[in-house]
């Protein structure tokens, strides 16, 4: 019998199959199997595989219509005849000696399976800690399955391309891969196969090279960076683990930690999902997790634990609706009115919006806040995630929407009364526009009654000029097809975005009503000299917009901006001329350069034709920046003369 049978899914992979190949070839155990199963490739993945199958009699070549990898990987199973079975995904490869070193430490420990470590790579992006630990694993050995390797031990799931098994093992409990799953079949296979193992044995070996990120790769970018497909995956993943673990008699053995893991496990994706899919969802979930004996252990789990199955059973209580608005909220750090700015959204008299809100770092005492609203109301998403620039969650806010409708909003912002957001909408649609722009209300913070100052239009042609993104409730379709994006631009934020919002429709309009209050922000007097250069490209992106559509009114705006005391005194002050390493820089400043750079494409695109001629106030703000400069190489001269 052959020792090992290895099998290769292949799909589009003509970039990385010789690479993956040359290493199966090169084993240094030569008694090898390798099952090549061509799942319906559109490329010249086939001819490849043909032609090293023509070199290497162990190749065997299976070709299919393309049925997906769990689909490949039992079409390999089936054809399997060694000993022991391998999984290797065709855009990776393997050390020379794996197969050697798994083969023998399956025989000396009678390990029914063993598990490895692996490389990761590329190093550019960096792979998230995570997969470093999981992919670290220490020596172990189980004589059996329990819950340690299920749920405690980071390094047995998932990844079944590290998983070394023996043949007679899925032979004798019937184990193949659920093809309908495609999404966390990995997962689903181990939590299948792992309790009916005799012996498994974990090695701290790093055997297998992950290609861990490929732009080219189609799950990558339809179903991983969509949250919503990853996280239904996920779901059909644990309700199928449920179901054959109830088959199997397994989950007479699990049952407090699989309730556990499961609802961990799902918890900060699903609070992310559409409503329509939060109240389906949690229906069987809930159903499957009450069979699990959820209502015996109830008392048992942690209040952490408990608040997580408490959201899913209030979900499976309500009821859908449909959603006409998405309100989207960056708490991006601690306002001490962001409970006011959800309690108004959530008390609009309008109820078809629904409220999504990114957690971005906030302390613990804002979360619980967010917290306390989510368990509250349906129409809340709640999206946890890194630390970023607010306009960064915006931007997967924006392909998370439901609503035909957007309103960004911060929650140093609220609707004016409970009447506000039906009477913006209704205008919006009455008048068919792209967006709705309407002045705001600005209320110093030491004031709860709605202050006097409004925020005014020039005329119609300058009026966005003036306008904070917060300021505009606008139609998702014209956002996403016109794929617009806000990006970091400090102080500036935002104004790019709206810039291009009005320019590019005809059917923008401007509404006399205010629909929302602001509690004033005051303005920084110091930002980093790496701020500085985004905020003098945002001036020099909007120059080229007001260019491009000849628009007069934001080309003055922006000559205007550049000559105010404002942003003469945060420019000058604040890009000092350092000659010393990025590291040993102090705030965050760093040289000149590139903010030299951005003031000559300035200066290049200013049309003095659009300013009236009026071009005396440029040399105001980019003349003291260049005289702190000369400044700075004197005052180095002159102590280099003194010390000589």
């Amino acid at each position: 019998m052959t020792k090992v049978s290895v099998l290769v899914p292949v799909y589009n992979v003509e970039k990385y199959l010789a690479q993956c190949l040359d290493s199966i070839i090169g084993q240094t155990l030569r008694d090898i199997e390798i099952i090549c199963v061509n799942d319906g490739s559109t490329d010249s993945s086939l001819e490849i595989l043909e032609k090293y199958a023509k070199k290497d009699h162990r190749i065997r070549i299976i070709d299919k219509e393309n049925g997906g990898l769990p689909s490949a990987r039992n079409a390999g199973l089936d054809a399997a005849k060694g000993e022991y079975v391998s999984f290797i995904d065709s855009d990776d490869y393997i050390q020379p000696d794996m197969m050697a070193i798994l083969y023998k430490n399956a025989r000396k420990t009678k390990a029914e399976i063993v598990i490895c470590g692996a490389n990761i790579f590329p190093e550019n992006p960096h792979a998230n800690g995570w997969i470093y630990e999981v992919l670290s694993p220490q020596r172990k050995f189980y004589e059996q399955c329990d819950d340690e390797l299920l749920f405690e031990n980071p390094a047995t799931r998932p990844f079944v391309w590290r998983v070394f098994v023996k043949r007679e093992l899925l032979e004798r409990e019937h184990m193949r891969l659920n093809e309908k799953i495609h999404i966390g079949e990995d997962n689903a296979f181990q939590f299948r196969i792992y309790p009916r193992a005799k012996g498994i044995s974990v090695i701290p070996d790093k055997l297998y090279n992950y290609r861990w990120f490929r732009k080219d790769s189609m799950m990558n970018e339809t179903v991983y960076k969509n949250i919503t497909k990853k996280t239904l995956s996920h779901i059909k993943m644990v309700l199928h683990i449920a179901e054959e673990w109830e088959k199997s008699g397994d989950m007479d053995n699990f049952e407090f930690e699989f309730l556990k893991w499961s609802v961990q496990f799902l918890y900060d994706d699903f609070i992310r999902l559409p409503l329509t899919y939060r109240v389906s969802e949690s229906r069987l979930l809930t159903e499957m997790w009450t069979k699990c004996g959820y209502y015996r252990y109830k008392s048992e789990f942690s209040n952490y634990i408990a608040d997580m199955f408490e959201y899913f059973y209030f979900m499976a209580e309500q009821e859908n609706i449909q959603q006409f608005v998405s309100i989207v909220m960056s708490a991006d750090r601690d306002y001490s009115t962001l409970e006011k700015s959800i309690r108004s959204c959530l008390e609009q008299n309008y109820e078809n919006f629904e409220l999504i809100i990114t957690n971005n770092c906030v302390s613990d005492e804002q979360y619980i806040i967010l917290q306390k609203y989510l368990v509250k109301d349906k129409r809340i998403r709640l999206l946890n995630m890194p630390c970023c620039h607010f306009t960064e969650a915006y931007n997967k806010s924006v392909k998370m929407c439901v609503g035909e409708y957007i309103h960004f909003i911060l929650p140093n912002v609220w609707y004016r009364n409970e009447n506000a957001l039906k009477e913006w909408l209704v205008e919006t649609i009455k008048r068919d526009c792209d967006a709705l722009l309407c002045p705001v209300y600005n209320v110093e913070s030491a004031f709860e009654e709605f202050g006097s100052e409004v925020i005014c239009y020039e005329s119609k042609a300058g009026f966005f000029v003036d306008s904070l993104i917060h300021n505009a409730l606008i139609k998702t379709e014209y956002i996403l097809e016109n794929e617009f994006e806000i990006e970091d631009y400090s102080v500036e934020s935002g104004n790019v975005f709206m810039a291009q919002l009005c320019l590019n429709s005809d059917n923008v309009g401007i509404s006399e009503s205010a629909f929302c209050v602001a509690e004033r922000q005051y303005r920084k007097d110091w930002i980093s000299t790496e701020e500085c250069v985004r905020v003098l490209v945002s001036f020099a992106e909007r120059l080229r917009l007001s260019v491009r559509f000849n628009n007069t009114a934001l080309h003055q705006k922006v000559f205007s901006l550049l000559s105010s005391d404002y942003y003469t005194n945060i420019l000058v002050n604040n890009t000092l001329p350092y000659w010393m390493p990025d590291y040993e820089r102090p705030d965050g400043t760093n040289s000149q350069y590139e903010v030299f750079e951005q003031i000559a494409d300035i200066l290049g695109l200013f049309d003095p034709g659009m300013l009236g001629g009026n071009v005396t106030a440029i040399p105001s703000l980019f003349g003291k920046i260049i005289d702190k400069r000369h400044k700075f190489i004197s005052d180095i001269s002159n102590k280099y003369c003194e010390l000589r």
